[in-house]
């Protein structure tokens, strides 16, 4: 596997494909780099105005939408000491979809609720 390109190499690649005509040939013989990257940074370009593509989201999307976190977290506060299961089922009665307990689970981590503290607000 090549090594990545330094930040001078992308910033000399940048200025020489903008400004240049030389062929791919040429710019990756000056920059010290292969012709698919000149080619790939070219494109980089062309579509994200810059030298290297954004980094791609990882991880699940949510089945808890935000309005529905809200609504949960309000139905905390009335009722600090519900299980997981029941969070779930409350959601579903409001909402109407399939939301599992482990959803219920993620939403509340990343929101930064924990039963202590749920206790500790009611």
């Amino acid at each position: 596997m090549a090594p990545n390109l330094s930040v001078a190499q992308h910033e000399q690649l940048a200025g020489m494909i903008e400004f240049s005509a030389l062929s791919d040939a040429q710019i990756a013989e000056q920059a010290g780099c292969s012709q698919r990257a000149v080619r790939r940074i070219r494109s980089n370009m062309q579509h994200f105005d810059s030298t290297k593509a954004p980094p791609n989201g990882g991880g699940r999307h949510s089945s808890i939408t935000p309005p529905m976190m809200s609504a949960l977290c309000d139905h905390l506060l009335e009722h600090p000491t519900l299980y997981q299961d029941e969070m779930a089922e409350y959601l579903m009665a409001e909402f109407g979809g399939h939301v599992s307990k482990y959803a219920v689970r993620r939403a509340l981590v990343s929101s930064g609720w924990s039963r202590k503290q749920t206790r500790r607000v009611a």
